[in-house]
């Protein structure tokens, strides 16, 4: 059975990526993403720090509002595509099989798949503005595991599956950055906006709650013989587990005890995303 096992995750690596997503930019070998995680893991843990450590704060008020409109626009445009590929009826919920056909709905799909992955890897922006802006304690484990796991997750999916099953965590923490990014813009508008921002909260329980529904998804997948792709949904769960943990250990400290409450309240950061998701101190970005 082990050696089964071994052969059946060989195969899924290296004899079963979707021909039809080999030419798009940073799919086809997971190298260039292998570079990219590590330099960015360096810089935001130890060269970003050291460099800024002598340095003022920089500024980024303008072009963080204008990522914020970006974020907003592009995950309802996933959250559309996705739903109008399929989760907005044609698909089942519990079960959806991959479709690798080249008909315009299913190619359309896949494209939103590699549009994600895409924003997954911009999302990485967000640790390096914390760190050019000097706010190192932000970059918590929390917001350092989503990210990566969350970017890695897309890129498999894409790779290997870019439609079906796998998509549905991908168009709900779609949905969720949606409204993330909306509260990330009000929370810009300043202070007579800002006070009307009371429900960072249940923002936070809306991510924990995505968590919850695709860990069942995935969970029902894995023992009812669903024939999306194993290495996918296998990996799904694990990930959301240890994630959920982290976003509820978040969810306490912030929400719970008197001293989160405190700090809660007199910061006006949003809180962490999941997203990705997936990305952190007391209501800082990531998230899922």
């Amino acid at each position: 059975m082990k050696t089964t096992s071994k052969l059946n995750y060989r195969s899924m690596f290296k004899n079963m990526p979707d021909p039809r997503m080999r030419h798009w930019p940073l799919v086809d070998s997971p190298v260039p993403l292998a570079i990219i995680t590590a330099v960015y893991l360096t810089f935001v843990t130890v060269v970003g720090p050291r460099v800024m450590a002598s340095k003022k704060p920089l500024s980024f008020q303008k072009l963080i509002l204008a990522v914020n409109v970006f974020q907003v626009l592009i995950n309802m445009w996933i959250v559309w595509e996705m739903g109008d590929c399929g989760w907005f009826g044609q698909y089942t919920f519990w079960c959806q099989p991959m479709d690798h056909s080249t008909s315009p709905t299913a190619l359309r799909m896949a494209r939103a798949t590699w549009v994600f992955f895409a924003v997954k890897l911009f999302d990485l922006l967000d640790t390096v503005f914390f760190v050019l802006r000097k706010k190192d304690e932000q970059v918590s484990f929390l917001h350092l595991f989503h990210h990566v796991t969350t970017l890695w997750l897309s890129w498999l999916v894409c790779k290997y599956a870019p439609g079906g099953h796998g998509t549905f965590a991908e168009m709900l923490n779609a949905f969720i950055h949606v409204i993330m990014y909306v509260y990330y813009l009000l929370s810009a508008l300043g202070p007579n906006v800002q006070r009307f921002l009371w429900w960072k909260k249940y923002l936070t329980t809306a991510q924990m709650g995505q968590f919850v529904v695709t860990w069942v998804q995935n969970l029902h997948a894995q023992f009812t013989g669903c024939t999306y792709n194993r290495l996918i949904t296998q990996l799904y769960n694990p990930i959301i587990t240890i994630t959920f943990l982290l976003f509820f250990d978040f969810y306490r400290r912030s929400y719970v005890n008197n001293g989160g409450k405190r700090r809660a309240s007199q910061r006006m950061n949003p809180p962490p995303l999941s997203s990705s998701t997936t990305s952190s101190q007391s209501l800082t970005r990531h998230e899922e």
